[in-house]
């Protein structure tokens, strides 16, 4: 059996990705957060807690309103790295909030997540 040039290209490009693949699914990535995005809540909640695939530095935390403006929180990210977080929320009135907060794992990978909820009462 011979193979041509273009086979082996193809051969070699199709174990190439196949062996790419793991460390593209290896990154760190939100296990559970304490708030499922899109949720309603029947009172404001007292915080906000996540746990990651694996120990992170959480680089930056905001809060908005519905309107985007910005609600400030007493909370400043810790330097070391972390598998899960507590952030202290406000007493928040009934509306549409936005939490977002952006990680870096070790390997520099960094990720924003975005948690949309709303407090009904």
């Amino acid at each position: 059996m011979s193979f041509n040039r273009m086979s082996v290209t193809a051969l070699a490009l199709a174990l190439a990705a196949m062996t790419a693949a793991p460390a593209a699914l290896a990154h760190t990535h939100v296990h559970e957060m304490s708030i499922a995005d899109n949720a309603k809540l029947a009172a404001s909640p007292p915080d906000f807690t996540f746990e990651l695939s694996e120990a992170a530095g959480l680089a930056k935390v905001t809060l908005a309103d519905a309107a985007g403006k910005a609600i400030p929180l007493a909370y400043t990210p810790p330097k070391d790295m972390a598998a899960s977080f507590k952030i202290p929320l406000p007493k928040l009135d009934a509306g549409a909030y936005v939490l977002s907060f952006r990680t870096i794992a070790d390997d520099g990978h960094a990720m924003t997540t975005a948690v949309h909820f709303t407090v009904t009462g």
